[in-house]
């Protein structure tokens, strides 16, 4: 991008000197006017001071211009080469079914020929004509102008993609990507090359009035040009949000190009550049991942790349907070000695590599609740799933969110310690207003506390019937602090889980099944007990039966009568959820089974009934006849006296 001339910084202002806003907006008036009036002096000597700095060149500008024009083919022809030669990747890069994928090569393969530019740039510079590194001549001027005119073209050509319609950041057809490209270009190596002739006239001697004019009106034609622009990609299908934007940026970058002039600091300007970087690669990266997960058919694939959004955005904030920080907290306004920048910049990278790393925890805890809450289809049937989903819809959510918030606290206090805060009186603070919320708020502290327990112990889930509080009805909502039941007549009824009480769970009241395997013959004891076994056994194998079966899986042998009719059954008790979705693989199993033991005598199909537990009452309890008052037992009959 377009960098600031090389001059010196202008002295920094003495604290105490604007004491109030008013101030501020009085000392910016007053310098803004100085400069005007110094520009408006210095327009008529301009066309003179011109001409004696062009009358002022000799002989010796000669080499520079031809070791200048020398590194510039040098780097151009490597730009034009590197991408010649990567063409077929980038034409192979754009039709990857991966939106993220192809962008990321693109932009890759894009960068890899600045790249080559640029060492070939610094050879040149270094080993062919023994110029030192950071040095500034004309040579350098222009070969460093030229790189950063490159890395506009490259970040023009990703943005906007003429060759690439799904990649492009904004709406436009192929004409009006290839023209703003195009203009780009041409508005910023007019930038570029107005920096270094302007460096060039200032070694010349030229005014630095006159500097300031000339720079300030060729930024104001690149705004326009600029503006121009946009009003063309208009009738190429870009939006009225996007040209808004970019007009917005346009007049912010020209405003802090002239501060820069006016203050002879251009750490502003520097930092808006960098932050506008940031913003566009970040923003196109993340519309690739949209666009990525909006073509995948695959879940999984999908949470991956949902976790690789998130963190593409947190990388981003964390590179424009750095940005933010250097060139306009310490650069701008002074907040941060210039000597104590090096230090916080490590402590400010470390803290913002763990507020990154929280963030993609948090995402990656988000990605693989919501797989657990979607599992394969094709795993289980729709009865497992909705089995499957009652139960960790109730678990997951409280987990996800209890794990997402100490994620939050302990990586943002480690943050916090990393940059120098003292967390000391944050974590006392913090334990204060704990014990006076736990004091004040006993019922809340009780209702949590019991709905994790509730949870641990698995008594309801989601879309169960329970009874609790004098209240019955399904289970449509498990919170934070209650629960929510909807009765038979359409009631919504807001439990707090601390007062629940007593637990009657009507939807794993227990059933008895029995299944029968019909005898023709009475088998051998000894097929009877491997039959029994491996049946058992079988059962048991499969986790949604073993965990719905409760007690013992009993054994009943019914001997063939006259009629020649008898069977083997096998009873146990399980879960009325559980039965009727379990009776088709009951009977696979227990038909394996017969199969496996070769139970002689068998004959016709496996019969499976179920029926509900009798229902045994109670016994009455004993009342004890009330004691008799005085009154009463003076009007009881008395027992006659034995003769």
């Amino acid at each position: 991008m377009q960098s600031g001339p090389t001059i010196s910084p202008a002295p920094p202002v003495a604290a105490g000197t604007i004491a109030s806003p008013l101030d501020a907006l009085q000392s910016l008036a007053e310098r803004a006017e100085t400069e005007l009036l110094a520009a408006l002096a210095a327009a008529p000597r301009l066309p003179g001071d011109l001409w004696r700095l062009l009358s002022a060149l000799d002989a010796t500008a000669l080499p520079l211009l031809g070791r200048a024009a020398a590194v510039s083919a040098a780097v151009l022809l490597t730009y034009l080469a590197v991408r010649y030669l990567t063409r077929r990747r980038r034409e192979r890069a754009a039709v990857t079914r991966s939106a993220f994928a192809g962008l990321v090569t693109l932009a890759g393969l894009e960068f890899l020929a600045l790249l080559a530019a640029a060492l070939v740039g610094r050879v040149m510079l270094v080993r062919v004509f023994g110029i030192p590194p950071g040095s500034t001549g004309f040579t350098s001027n222009v070969t460093v102008s030229l790189i950063r005119w490159l890395f506009g073209l490259t970040l023009a050509l990703v943005l906007f993609q003429p060759a690439v319609k799904r990649f492009r950041l904004a709406a436009l057809d192929d004409a009006g990507a290839r023209k703003a490209v195009q203009r780009v270009a041409l508005i910023l190596a007019a930038g570029h090359a107005h920096i270094v002739l302007l460096n060039a006239a200032q070694r010349g001697g030229l005014a630095l009035p006159s500097v300031k004019l000339i720079s300030c009106v060729v930024a104001i034609a690149m705004a326009a040009s600029a503006i121009r622009l946009l009003a063309v990609l208009k009738q190429h299908g870009m939006g009225a949000v996007a040209r808004f934007i970019a007009a917005t940026l346009t007049l912010a970058t020209l405003a802090l190009w002239i501060w820069g002039w006016a203050t002879l600091d251009f750490d502003l300007y520097h930092g808006a550049i960098g932050t506008i970087t940031i913003l566009l690669l970040a923003v196109a990266l993340d519309r690739a991942v949209a666009i990525s997960i909006r073509d995948s058919r695959r879940p999984a694939a999908m949470r991956l790349l949902f976790v690789l959004r998130v963190v593409v955005d947190a990388l981003a904030a964390a590179f424009v907070i750095r940005i933010v920080v250097e060139f306009w907290v310490v650069g701008a306004l002074g907040a941060l000695p210039a000597a104590a920048w090096p230090a916080f910049s490590a402590r400010l990278g470390f803290a913002s590599f763990v507020l990154v790393l929280a963030v993609a925890l948090a995402a990656a805890i988000h990605a693989w609740t919501e797989a657990k809450l979607t599992p394969p289809e094709a795993a289980m049937t729709a009865q497992e799933r909705e089995y499957r989903l009652a139960r960790l819809s109730t678990v997951l959510p409280i987990i996800r969110f209890v794990a997402i918030g100490l994620i939050g606290v302990v990586f943002s206090l480690v943050a916090l310690s990393a940059i120098g805060v003292d967390i000391t009186p944050l974590m006392a603070g913090a334990g204060i207003i704990g014990l006076a919320v736990s004091f004040g708020s006993q019922t809340l502290v009780k209702d949590i506390v019991s709905g994790i327990f509730y949870m641990l112990d698995d008594v309801f889930r989601l879309g169960e019937t329970i009874e609790a509080c004098g209240r019955s009805g399904r289970l449509e909502q498990i919170n934070l602090r209650s629960v929510r039941l909807r009765d038979d007549a359409g009631r919504l009824h807001t439990i707090p889980l601390g007062d629940l009480g007593t637990v009657t769970n009507h939807s794993r009241r227990l059933v008895r099944m029995s299944v029968s395997v019909p005898l023709a013959a009475m088998p051998e004891q000894a097929e009877l007990a491997r039959f029994s076994r491996d049946a058992a056994a079988a059962l048991r194998s499969e986790p949604m039966i073993h965990a719905a079966i409760a007690g013992d899986i009993a054994v009943r042998l019914s001997e063939p009568d006259s009629s020649g009719e008898g069977a083997i059954t096998l009873a146990f008790n399980l879960t009325a959820a559980t039965a009727d979705r379990a009776q088709p693989l009951v009977q696979r199993l227990v038909e394996e089974a017969v199969e496996e033991a070769r139970l002689a005598g068998s004959a016709g199909a496996v019969a499976i009934a179920v029926a509900d537990l009798p229902t045994v009452p109670l016994p009455p309890v004993p009342v004890p006849a009330p004691s008799p008052t005085p009154a009463a037992a003076a009007t009881m009959p008395q027992p006659l006296a034995m003769p």
